[in-house]
């Protein structure tokens, strides 16, 4: 075929009808004889080999996975009998409790109690109060308490550092585990006392943190920490914070007369509204034989609802307990001074004790 390409140039040239044809069969004459691409031996059975492979393994997986949830169902029908013997006992025990008045549950945990008056009674069921960003616990301190008083607590500090910023509430003795008598309290038997520090502020009214209640004369100044100062502002929004909280049910607030009126005549200044004013001095009060709340308040809830049969609001009274005007008289006496005796800055007049009822509790409560 090569000798023909001249040939068929020449043809070619003269461009006759039998040029054009052996100028095509030139041109095709590489791909005459050429060996066709070969196809690749078993190409089509390939597929067909990895198909049957694939099918195996998932076969193989199809048997293990049966073959496991064959043994699992063994199993399981194993364990059915101990199951349903299981659910008997327990069955026939929760039929056992309810004939005895009670629950699984309070079988399990003792039933929340606060048992008879602040200064003579015992507590079960009880929570720890423990520190957190805006609440220490003092060293050694004894807190134990009902939920209702330990949440008060926790929520009051929150607040104070929410409208005040850089403050920690200092909190010493509730109550034992148990409730009953506590060293260095008549009260603090049922879980319904506190013992909470005052805040306190330096010479430059900058919040200073301690270890330690702190305590204060007439005037706000602290006793043994020179230039430390009564802390009006947060301690009057603490009191506020406790009376404010509906869940809380605070009762009593433990303190100096003299602190008590500080508290009131910046509660005016602040121009807070009376009721508030009223409240504060309602609840505000100091024992009558022994004035030691001059380093802490002492905050008492009331007794829960659900406890009203077994909880005894008022402290069992001691002999020779001082009574005298109802407690709204003493609250709006107070009212009525407390303006000056702020702007004076100088110490509340002694006020008559409140009804004969609280008179007689804060006498059983002192000291602290």
């Amino acid at each position: 075929m090569p000798l023909l390409r001249p040939l068929s140039r020449r043809l070619f040239a003269s461009r006759g009808p039998v040029a054009a044809l052996l100028l095509a069969l030139s041109v095709a004459a590489p791909a005459v004889g050429a060996p066709a691409s070969a196809e690749p031996v078993g190409a089509e059975q390939q597929p067909a080999a990895g198909k049957s492979a694939h099918g195996k393994r998932r076969a193989a997986r199809s048997s293990a996975g049966a073959e496991s949830e064959a043994r699992a169902a063994r199993r399981e029908g194993a364990k059915a009998p101990e199951r349903a013997a299981k659910k008997r006992a327990a069955k026939r025990d929760e039929a056992f409790r309810a004939k005895r008045g009670g629950t699984a549950a309070e079988a399990d945990e003792p039933r929340l109690l606060s048992k008879g008056a602040p200064n003579r009674g015992r507590l079960t069921g009880a929570v720890r109060l423990r520190s957190s960003r805006h609440l220490k616990v003092r060293e050694g301190a004894r807190t134990w308490g009902l939920p209702v008083l330990v949440k008060a607590l926790r929520r009051a500090a929150f607040q104070v550092a929410k409208k005040h910023g850089d403050s920690a509430l200092l909190v010493g003795d509730l109550s034992a585990r148990a409730g009953g008598a506590l060293d260095g309290h008549n009260s603090h038997q049922t879980g319904r006392d506190a013992d909470v520090g005052f805040y306190v502020v330096n010479s430059k009214g900058k919040t200073l943190r301690t270890e330690r209640f702190v305590a204060f004369d007439d005037r706000g100044n602290a006793i043994g920490l020179p230039g430390a100062r009564f802390d009006d502002m947060r301690n009057w929004a603490l009191v506020e914070a406790l009376l404010q909280d509906r869940q809380a049910g605070v009762k009593y607030l433990f303190v100096t007369d003299a602190l008590r009126a500080r508290l009131l005549a910046y509660a005016a200044k602040k121009r807070v509204p009376a009721e508030m004013r009223a409240r504060a001095a309602a609840a505000m009060m100091s024992p009558r034989d022994a004035d030691l709340h001059n380093d802490h308040f002492h905050i008492r809830v009331a007794c829960p609802a659900s406890m009203r049969g077994a909880c005894v609001e008022e402290s069992v009274a001691r002999p020779g307990c001082a009574t005298g005007e109802p407690k709204k008289a003493r609250g709006a006496a107070a009212l009525a001074s407390s303006e000056d005796v702020y702007a004076e800055d100088a110490a509340a007049p002694a006020t008559p004790a409140s009804s004969p009822a609280a008179g007689a509790a804060a006498q059983a409560d002192a000291p602290r």
